[in-house]
Formats: structure tokens, C-alpha cells, sequence
């Protein structure tokens, strides 16, 4: 009796439409498809990664199902962007099964007009083996995935030349300002790790990254007078240096990728605060939106622990004090001992 398909074209072809709609987040697109692929061929794991074509490199991101990935599978992806042909590795536990052979890890790559866009890896699950109809099965949807892994590598070069661009804006004004030289760097540590630390990830994890790293990025058109003068400023260079944030947000106007839109809030909201006392729009509450929020106490923590020419940087533990003495008004508490316990994991717990 002929084998009946284990994928439903139909199905398959649902998914990748529906991926190919909301490529602002490719790796949860791809992680549904690997999900409805591994359950319909009972793989273990499943990962997808996309390759630069311009630069024969992989993307930072992976795309992930079941699992981590490992130095195998890493080895699986390094050989089929050499390659660029299907990889089956045999199951050393079982060779057949109704004269069928099994595989312990298959790999597709998928490429067009000889471009390498990247490749599926599928793992088998708890040792029953992925077998050869199913590996015959997936080379031949191989050639639906085309667009979707094309449209995927295209946003993904598109947001690493904004990215690109903005870090050479962040380089510039610190060029500008010598003594907040490597501020956005730490800034960007600071609130990446406390996201991390308060179960951020994916893209999520991605915006906070990239709008604390640009929260700033407006400063570049404050005169330099005012950025680079040592001692404090007066009320009215002040109220000049508090446009930043708009400042800011016009110059990140141009990126209209739906991967900005929260960055774009964190550049002109960064300074906002819970009670409302912030700039430049006083809003207050639960429209300061967490990113936000995490960015301010990571600016804080760093521009109070770092030296200036006025006054040298506090202590950790008297900048704590100083970030949990206006919890709840000017900062979020959550956020604060999120960044505490990071930065002084064998301190007593604050009470």
C-alpha cells in the first residue's frame, strides 16, 4: 500500500503565507512552521537560520523549535551553506523500518538564482528516526519555503543597514561629547540584561536593544556648547538640551520598519516617569511602556556610576539608594531590582 503524506500541502502553504505577513518577527513565523513540520514528522528539534547572501554570513537570530541548538547542528548549518546540497545523516540505532531508512538529523537548504538563503535542521525525536519518504517530503515543499526565506533575509539585511546606520550616529555624538564617550554601549548592556533578567526575549529583547542604544541619538543636534560643557547646566541650556528626545525620534522618522516602532518610543520617551514629572510629553503610569521604563534606570544607573569632570561616579551601592529612594515616582521598582540583582547578586535582598 502506497504511503499517504505526513504534510498537508494546503496546510504548509496556510503557514507560510501567514509568515511571510508578519516578517517584523520572522523567528516566531518560523518557529510556528518548524512546530506544524516537527509534529506532523514527529522530529525532536527544528531550527531555521538565515544566511546574509551578500555577505555569506549567517544572522545573529535563529529560529528554533524543541530545543537549543548544539555544536552538531551548528557543524549541519556550516556545511550546508558550504555545500548548498541536502544533508541526511543515518540513524545509528535503527537502519530501516518497513524497508524504509531513518535519519537522526536531516537538512535542507534553500537557495534561488544561486543565492544560499539559509536552511532547515531537523533532529529525530526520543530515537524513532525521521524517515526517508518524510526527508523526500520536505525537499519538495522545499521550493514553497523560496519566498518566505527570501522575503525573511531581505527585512533581516534591511534592519541590519538601520542598525548599522544608527551605530554610526551613536559613534558620532560620542565623537562630539568626549565625556559620555561609551554611554549608549553601557546604557544598551545595562537594559538588554535587565529585559533578560525579566524574561524578555526575541524581538522584545530585540527593540530594547536597539532603541537604548539610539535613546540618545538626538543629542547630535543640541550645540555642541551645551553637550560638551563641563559644569552644569543652566535652567535655560536646560530646557535646549531637553529636545533631545524629539530631536531624536524626527531623525528615526525615515525607518518606517514596524522593528523601530518601539525604539522610536523609547528614543522620545526615555526621560518620561511613572508620576508624570518626566519629558517631553509628562505622560504618566502604564503609558511610560516597560521599555521605556527599563532604559530610564539603565541611563540613571550609569550616568550617576560613571566619572564627569564636575564630580566623580558614585558607588554601587549609593547609586541603589539613590534609584530606590524615587521608586514608584521617577523609576520602576521592578526595574531597579531587576538591574540590583544583576549587578550585586550576593547582596541581601532589598526589603
Amino acid at each position: 500500500m502506497p504511503r499517504t503524506s505526513t504534510l498537508n500541502s494546503s496546510e504548509l502553504i496556510d503557514l507560510i503565507a501567514t509568515s511571510i505577513s508578519r516578517l517584523d518577527d520572522w523567528q516566531s513565523g518560523f518557529g510556528n512552521l518548524l512546530k506544524y513540520i516537527n509534529g506532523r514528522i514527529t522530529a525532536g528539534r527544528g531550527f531555521v537560520r538565515l544566511n546574509n547572501y551578500l555577505t555569506d554570513k549567517y544572522f545573529d537570530s535563529t529560529a528554533s523549535c524543541g530545543g537549543n541548538s548544539d555544536s552538531v547542528t551548528d557543524g549541519i548549518f556550516r556545511q550546508l551553506r558550504e555545500d548548498k546540497n541536502p544533508i541526511a545523516i543515518p540513524s545509528e540505532y535503527s537502519d530501516y523500518m518497513i524497508g524504509e531508512k531513518q535519519y537522526s538529523i536531516i537538512g535542507i537548504p534553500i537557495s534561488k538564482n544561486g543565492d544560499y538563503l539559509g536552511a532547515i535542521v531537523l533532529t529525530d525525536n526520543n530515537q524513532s528516526g525521521i524517515r526517508e519518504s518524510q526527508l523526500h517530503e520536505l525537499l519538495a515543499f522545499s521550493t514553497y519555503l523560496v519566498p518566505l526565506f527570501e522575503s525573511a533575509v531581505l527585512q533581516e539585511i534591511l534592519v541590519t543597514s538601520y542598525i548599522d546606520t544608527i551605530e554610526t550616529l551613536a559613534m558620532a555624538l560620542e565623537a562630539k561629547d568626549k565625556y559620555t564617550r561609551g554611554h549608549s554601549n553601557m546604557v544598551c548592556a545595562y537594559a538588554t540584561a535587565i529585559a533578560r533578567k525579566m524574561g524578555f526575549s526575541g524581538n522584545k529583547l530585540r527593540n530594547i536593544e536597539i532603541g537604548s542604544m539610539m535613546h540618545d541619538i538626538g543629542k547630535i543636534g543640541i550645540p555642541d556648547e551645551i553637550l560638551t560643557k563641563p559644569g552644569r547646566l543652566t535652567d535655560e541650556e536646560f530646557k535646549i538640551m531637553k529636545k533631545h528626545p524629539v530631536i531624536g525620534e524626527e531623525i528615526l522618522k525615515p525607518m518606517q520598519h514596524s522593528m523601530f516602532e518601539i525604539p522610536r518610543k523609547i528614543v522620545r520617551w526615555h526621560h518620561e516617569q511613572p508620576d508624570g514629572n518626566g519629558y517631553p510629553d509628562g505622560i504618566s503610569g502604564d503609558d511610560v511602556i516597560i521599555e521605556c521604563r527599563i532604559t530610564l534606570v539603565a541611563d540613571a544607573y550609569d550616568a550617576m556610576t560613571s566619572d564627569r569632570p564636575y564630580r566623580n561616579g558614585l558607588a554601587q551601592d549609593v547609586a541603589f539608594a539613590e534609584l530606590r529612594k524615587y521608586a514608584g515616582t521617577q523609576f520602576d521598582g521592578d526595574v531597579i531590582e531587576a538591574l540590583y540583582e544583576l549587578m550585586m547578586p550576593k547582596a541581601e535582598p532589598h526589603e
